[in-house]
């Protein structure tokens, strides 16, 4: 035979009733804040007493006619006068006072800087995040770090994580598939970022998905093309860029286009002119400003001259010729000007200022080799074609070509 339990109810009578504790009325709390501040004064007085010249002032006396440490005496309370110096004061006031009036607590006021970062998750959290803010958001970090740190802005910018971030948001958000949200000035600066992070395989991913992407919408088509073009100018600036103001030799930007030649398929023409116009910037680079820089790596330069052949842009070409590292050649720019000399006066403008470049390289080369006859020849040609023309484009420096967005060469 089983045993039954025992019934809950039976144990009542042993055990204890549990009642909330009833709220306090208002004289109840200000009876307990006493009680609880004289318990925590009797501590503090054990524990720091009367010091040997206050013992003469009875306690009772001074719990009687003190007065709290902060309190503003009245013109008749001599008395208060008296105790609230300082060799009249409790021990437990003179203790908290030394305590409070500690340089280490003595924090002056200053504003805290502005987390960017924490600017950034809080506008994304909030669904107030755009290209343009992401921008922002970039330029303000990098601009902060030239301030903080002007000779090692790299090693900052891969410390901050920016570049990752804003990819996430980009993800997450669905516009890192969609070409108008590279074709602004994000892309500009978020590749700086991306390279100092390690994250440089997310530019050409974006490269590659934009180099095969086809759209029948005109808007759509323009956005490609022009997301395609921040990239590659921004890849390759980034790929010959310098935090001391001096410049290197293109040999970065040369394997860009190696690498970008092999992605872009030759079929799509919206990729291939994006493709074309960064070629022609930096064929500008390496040969108008090429005393600006060192001399380039042979293999490199001659492979992107031959990329750069079946573009249809012979002038380049043979200016690039005229620039070669280890062996100039000066034939083909000769030739090129003969068989356009016919037919000089019908040359647009844009055509014949690059012309002009050509020319006065070409008659440099000429006259270094002793071709005296052929020089004369050419002076005399670059004279005739630039009469009309407004040559103030050769007094300017070189400017940051590869991150224009319209390069040098379209210059009226």
């Amino acid at each position: 035979m089983v045993v039954g339990s025992v019934s809950r109810n039976s144990l009542k009578s042993f055990l204890p009733k549990i009642h909330q504790p009833l709220p306090l009325s208002r004289r109840e709390s200000q009876q307990l804040l006493d009680s609880i501040t004289t318990s925590f004064r009797k501590n503090l007085d054990k524990e720091h007493p009367w010091e040997h010249n206050d013992e003469s002032i009875p306690q009772k006396s001074a719990h009687r006619n003190s007065k709290p440490l902060l309190s503003t005496p009245t013109p008749t309370s001599s008395s208060s006068l008296t105790l609230d110096t300082p060799s009249r004061q409790r021990p437990t006031d003179r203790h908290l006072r030394e305590i409070l009036s500690n340089p280490l607590f003595a924090h002056p006021e200053n504003k805290k800087p502005i987390n960017e970062v924490h600017v950034f998750d809080s506008a994304v959290s909030r669904g107030l995040m755009t290209p343009s803010r992401a921008a922002g958001f970039l330029v303000k970090l990098r601009s902060q770090f030239q301030a903080e740190s002007p000779d090692d802005i790299r090693q900052a910018m891969a410390e901050s994580g920016a570049g990752f971030r804003v990819i996430q948001w980009l993800r997450a958000s669905g516009l890192e598939n969609d070409p108008r949200s590279l074709k602004g000035a994000l892309v500009s600066h978020l590749i700086p970022f991306l390279y100092a992070e390690g994250l440089d395989e997310v530019a050409w991913t974006w490269v590659e998905r934009f180099a095969t992407y086809h759209s029948k919408d005109r808007e759509a088509a323009s956005a490609q093309s022009q997301a395609l073009k921040n990239l590659l100018y921004a890849i390759v600036k980034n790929a010959n860029a310098t935090y001391w103001g001096k410049k290197t030799h293109l040999d970065g930007a040369y394997k860009v286009i190696i690498r970008a030649n092999d992605v872009f398929p030759k079929q799509n023409g919206t990729a291939l002119n994006s493709f074309k116009n960064v070629w022609t910037n930096i064929s500008w680079s390496s040969t108008v400003f090429a005393s600006e820089r060192p001399k380039p790596s042979a293999p490199l330069f001659e492979a992107f001259v031959d990329i750069g052949r079946p573009l249809g842009k012979p002038l380049d070409v043979a200016h690039l010729e005229l620039h070669h590292p280890l062996t100039p050649n000066h034939s083909a720019a000769v030739q090129l000007m003969h068989r356009v000399s016919n037919r000089s006066t019908d040359l647009d403008s844009i055509f014949r200022r690059r012309l002009v470049c050509l020319a006065l390289d070409t008659v440099n080369r000429l006259k270094e080799i002793g071709d005296i006859d052929e020089a004369s020849w050419v002076e005399r040609f670059m004279a005739r074609i630039s009469n009309d023309l407004n040559l103030d484009i050769f007094n300017l420096a070189e400017r940051d070509l590869l991150a224009s967005e319209i390069p040098i060469y379209r210059m009226e």
